[in-house]
């Protein structure tokens, strides 16, 4: 297909992007791009008149997924009512084509088609636009429309096509030269030209208005995109060569110790004594062994005797005599208790605080002889 032109006043036909959909945050068009297509030329007062095709010049538009067609959008450009878009905001995505008007606004004197109602039913099902029959179709402008004529920007809008495909295309356009129509122009089969450049922003040759990814250049691993070492930890090492960290538990003392770990993840399981008070506390312990070690007293004849204990800590409570006079003097006792004292007059036998005949019986009668 033809991309110059070496007659009449068209220099180009080219698609702008008009929307990225993967920046746009609509699930249904992701993927997709929005791009309008104008015809560039000559003269200010240049005026596109039709857009054509039958079997011997064919009129297609294709691409190698689909085109993107709301239901409550339309065939033309120039019937689309602005006043719908702040209710139905995806019509401004519609496919369509057009001679110089986005919408019902931008014209007044709006043109017409002829013989394109098969074409425009495969395009709004997302097929192929293509006139390709012996009657042939055409859109066309009316006489003194200005929005087909170039303007000041020197280009005339014939179409928005939303996909996420490539297009290919074959445009037949009739013009007006300086809008005069006895100075008409024909250009045939001729493609519309697509912006090219990589359409990935993490790419080191990103265009933001590209489409191809195929084209998109990545940094080395170990480098930026200009050829910089990556070092996130300033060591002087390119984080690629560095040894990735292994995630595990690195205590040697613990159940669970991996000794190939190099970065530790909290997962270590330890156990030991849980008890604050035991003499053997781990702070360290995720769960209790069973070992824990009690100071206390482990003496059961003290008073503070303590069954739990497994070490002695020296302060066992011994209730006793303290008093070596007494008969029952504890050497052991740390705890004051009664003492058992020898009476202060021994001959008193029956305690009655006299030393007499009753006393004398009594001892007699503890070692006398029974009589035979």
């Amino acid at each position: 297909m033809l991309t110059t032109f070496v007659q009449g006043q068209i220099t180009q036909i080219i698609a702008e992007p008009f929307a990225n959909h993967d920046t746009t945050g609509i699930a249904e068009l992701e993927g997709m791009i929005t791009y309008r297509i104008y015809v560039e030329m000559t003269n200010e007062d240049d005026e596109i008149s039709a857009i054509f095709g039958d079997s011997e010049s064919p009129l297609s538009i294709s691409s190698t997924t689909s085109f993107y067609n709301l239901s409550l959008g339309s065939d033309l450009g120039w019937e689309i009512n602005p006043a719908l878009l702040p209710f139905f905001p995806l019509i401004q995505y519609d496919s369509w084509l057009t001679i110089g008007a986005s919408n019902s606004g931008e014209s007044s004197n709006m043109g017409n088609t002829i013989g394109m109602e098969g074409a425009f039913n495969s395009f709004n099902s997302g097929g192929d636009f293509v006139v390709d029959n012996s009657i042939g179709g055409s859109i066309f402008s009316l006489a003194g429309d200005p929005t087909a004529a170039a303007g000041d920007d020197l280009r005339v809008l014939i179409g928005q096509l939303t996909t996420s495909g490539i297009v290919e295309s074959s445009l037949n356009i009739q013009m007006f030269i300086n809008g005069f129509q006895s100075q008409n122009s024909v250009v045939q089969d001729v493609s519309i030209i697509f912006p090219s450049g990589c359409d990935d922003a993490t790419a080191c040759n990103y265009t933001p208005d590209g489409t191809d990814s195929s084209a998109c250049i990545y940094p080395l691993d170990c480098e930026d995109c200009d050829g910089n070492c990556l070092d996130a930890n300033s060591d002087g090492v390119c984080d690629c060569e560095e040894q990735e960290d292994l995630p595990g538990c690195t205590q040697p003392d613990a159940d669970n110790f991996d000794p190939d770990a190099t970065l530790d993840d909290g997962t270590c399981v330890i156990g030991g004594c849980t008890y604050p008070m035991a003499y053997n506390y781990t702070a360290a312990a995720t769960y209790d062994d069973g070992n824990c070690i009690f100071a206390g007293c482990t003496n059961p004849a003290a008073l503070n005797f303590d069954a739990a204990a497994i070490e002695d800590d020296g302060n066992c409570l011994i209730l006793g005599c303290m008093d070596p006079i007494g008969f029952d003097f504890d050497i052991s006792a740390n705890v004051p208790g009664a003492c058992d004292y020898p009476a202060p007059c021994v001959s008193d036998i029956d305690g009655d605080g006299a030393v007499d005949v009753f006393d004398l019986l009594i001892f007699f009668e503890s070692y006398g002889n029974p009589c035979e």
